[in-house]
């Protein structure tokens, strides 16, 4: 399982848009940083926030189908099949994010999750 410091979360949540404001400037609540790992995002620009998922472990024991969709994402740089979930961030109802790691090159990036949309 990876472990990600506040700094990496805040890096990796700058490369997708506030649900509210559509800018990508982000920053964990340190009030909401919990010990299992649901913290709590915030918009630098709007304070929206948001809540935001760095036990994976937990996740993927208890979501079933994610390790099957996980194995069928492609790398955006070497079209590889198969990524690490990293942390998932559920941005609105219509918007949640998967920051995941390809297992061929180790290059990180976003995938919209289209299982967490609530439309």
């Amino acid at each position: 399982m990876v472990t990600l410091t506040q700094q990496e979360v805040e890096r990796r949540l700058n490369t997708v848009p506030c649900a509210i404001c559509k800018q990508s400037s982000f920053a964990i609540d340190e009030r909401f940083m919990g010990t299992d790992g649901d913290w709590r995002g915030i918009c630098k620009k709007c304070f929206y926030t948001f809540p935001v998922y760095t036990d994976m472990e937990f996740y993927l024991r208890t979501q079933p189908d994610i390790p099957f969709r996980l194995k069928e994402i492609s790398c955006t740089a070497c079209n590889h099949r198969g990524v690490n979930l990293d942390l998932r961030a559920t941005v609105s109802v219509r918007d949640a994010y998967y920051f995941v790691t390809c297992q061929g090159c180790q290059r990180q990036f976003v995938e919209r999750s289209s299982l967490e949309a609530f439309e």
